[in-house]
């Protein structure tokens, strides 16, 4: 407890997020084998696996965060922090779940393209974790290289901005699904 005493109350939220995530991540016992496989139809099936590397961005953030408030002069770690919170954690569960519930929300449609929905996320995992690392060495100066990064990075990142709308776009393009029996769906 004797590093609360250093930190101020502004650099408390830090070690609250990553007691919260920790505690969140404990209580739904995400990191232990499910009891049940995870209901994929109509994604990819990777989604529980995206979906466990948001909450491993969570605690990126948060412990970035903590690192920063200990750092005098930390722009690239707080804003590595920040960009883990927002893209790594917030927009992966996003495009995860989004794509997951959306479509059923929308009229029982059925996801366009579950391989693209693999090619978003893999392009949104891969363009953050550049920028996370690449904002740490470029503005705390520890490698000039690091600057040339960050606009690749983004380029990702927003690209898989893109096949996101893409294919939400589609989808809803698509006619709904409709039940016939408990057995057969087709499509209108």
């Amino acid at each position: 407890m004797w590093w609360l005493v250093s930190l101020n109350i502004s650099h408390l939220a830090d070690v609250l997020l990553l007691a919260g995530a920790a505690v969140a991540i404990a209580a739904i016992r995400f990191f232990e084998p499910p009891a049940k496989a995870a209901k994929t139809i109509n994604v990819h099936p990777s989604f529980p696996v995206f979906v466990r590397i948001a909450y491993g961005w969570l605690v990126v953030a948060a412990t970035l965060g903590i690192w920063a408030s200990l750092v005098n002069k930390a722009p690239g770690i707080s804003g590595a922090s920040r960009h883990a919170l927002t893209v790594g954690f917030i927009a992966t569960m996003i495009f995860c779940v989004g794509q997951r519930v959306l479509p059923s929300f929308c009229g029982m449609r059925v996801l366009w393209s579950p391989k693209l929905m693999l090619v978003m996320l893999a392009l949104l995992t891969t363009g953050c974790t550049l920028r996370v690392a690449s904002e740490i060495l470029a503005y705390q100066d520890y490698a000039k290289w690091a600057w040339n990064v960050l606009p690749v990075s983004a380029l990702i990142e927003l690209t898989a901005v893109a096949l996101f709308a893409i294919n939400l776009i589609a989808t809803f393009a698509r006619p709904p699904v409709v039940v016939t029996s408990a057995l057969t769906m087709t499509t209108e």
